[in-house]
């Protein structure tokens, strides 16, 4: 599992450069609390460097700035605290603009540890230390300022470094509880969250046997970046959930959707859909299958396959009105259901969703999730998007249907 490196130079280069030692002299320096000894005046030994030390920094001449108060630390004589927050403060800019990390770390914490920086200014300080010690791979002082800069009212995101910490550090528990709060926040937010941090979560959940969260970050994956590989991972933990024929046949219905099958998962969704009396769907995904380079062995298979579900199919189509009309005729749901699915596997959606709709209404069904779940496909086919939603979320109280039904919804709305 990758992890964020992520720092950003822009961030951490864009401290303000203020000296309030070397501001107008009437203008008083703001209180400090606790007491800043010596507040707003610098010591008159190390007056001259420091006074060049500001006027390097302003003209970026970050080099000279880390000598000049490198002088003033090396001049003999007491300091007073304003003396050494001015020169953690210079410094730590400079070797900050300077990319120089090592160095900046412990200059910048230096000034928030300082009596003489308002707690204001702090706040906004630690979340430029959070990330410069993420960089450095402290991982404990990235958590430590990084928790400091949220409650502060800091940058929220600020979240991702401390959760990435957590789970560099291996504290799976923790790198979860923080991710999935700042997932929340960021969707809260109209934001999207980062690809890698629902992959973070997945392993962290995955670490502690949190079969639900894998789930979840997966289904997320699949719906915030729809990429194949998320899609095959999807499928192939779905078909290793318990269940019958009816669960897989449904589970490889997704897949082929999402174009996530390989050639010989095709040919097992055919055998299923032959099984269920739906040839049409059989010949569909056999067709799908030669498409996707079977090996010799798969591909003769499937020839034969096809063969028979061509034959089944052009014999059923005949009979499409007969069953329509024995269907209208029976006071249960279950034949209107399985002719919708013909229509269905005939590109026949809208005969599809009226056999459909009829055979829900009259309640009595073996498989309610079934027929609501082919009902969200033959929407999904005429693209309403409002009625597959309706569809898809009436399936309920089995679990592996419930998320297909919800992956169905997160692909087709």
């Amino acid at each position: 599992m990758t992890h964020r490196t992520i720092l950003s130079t822009a961030v951490l280069a864009a401290f303000v450069i203020t000296s309030p030692a070397f501001a107008a002299k009437k203008e008083a320096a703001p209180a400090a609390t606790p007491p800043c000894a010596g507040a707003g005046k610098v010591s008159k030994a190390i007056s001259k460097p420091m006074s060049e030390a500001q006027e390097a920094a302003k003209a970026k001449d970050w080099p000279n700035v880390i000598a000049r108060v490198d002088e003033a630390k090396a001049i003999p004589g007491e300091t007073t605290e304003y003396d050494q927050f001015l020169m953690h403060e210079f410094k730590g800019i400079a070797t900050t603009n300077l990319k120089q990390y090592e160095l900046a770390g412990p200059e910048l914490e230096a000034t928030v540890a300082s009596p003489c920086m308002s707690q204001e200014d702090k706040n906004a300080r630690y979340g430029s230390v959070t990330q410069i010690y993420y960089q450095l791979k402290n991982y404990d002082k990235v958590i430590d300022f990084g928790d400091k800069a949220i409650k502060a009212g800091g940058n929220p995101d600020l979240a991702q470094f401390v959760g990435n910490a957590y789970y560099l550090k291996n504290d799976n528990e923790n790198a979860k509880r923080v991710l999935l709060e700042l997932i929340k926040s960021q969707e809260s937010r109209g934001k999207t969250p980062e690809e890698q941090t629902y992959q973070i979560v997945q392993s962290a959940c995955l670490k502690v046997n949190d079969n639900a969260c894998v789930a979840d970050m997966s289904d997320a994956l699949v719906a915030k970046y729809p990429k194949a590989e998320y899609w095959t991972n999807v499928i192939s933990t779905l078909l290793q959930s318990e269940g019958g024929d009816k669960q897989t046949l449904n589970v490889l219905r997704l897949g082929a959707a999402a174009d996530a099958l390989k050639p010989g998962q095709y040919t097992e969704l055919a055998q299923l859909a032959i099984d269920q009396g739906l040839p049409g769907e059989a010949q569909i995904a056999l067709e799908k299958a030669a498409t996707k380079n079977p090996d010799a062995q798969t591909k003769e298979r499937n020839a034969r396959l096809l063969d028979t579900a061509k034959k089944a199919a052009a014999l059923d189509k005949t009979t499409l009105d007969a069953q329509d009309a024995r269907a209208k005729a029976k006071p249960t749901g279950d034949s209107d259901v399985k002719l919708g699915a013909a229509y269905l596997s005939y590109n026949q959606p809208e005969k599809a969703i009226e056999a459909l709709t009829r055979g829900i209404g009259k309640g009595k069904l073996k498989d309610p999730n079934e027929a609501a779940i082919l009902l969200g496909m033959a929407y999904t086919q005429v693209n309403n998007k409002e009625e597959v939603a309706k569809a898809f979320n009436t399936v309920s109280g089995t679990p592996v249907m419930t998320r297909i039904a919800k992956l169905w919804v997160m692909k087709s709305t």
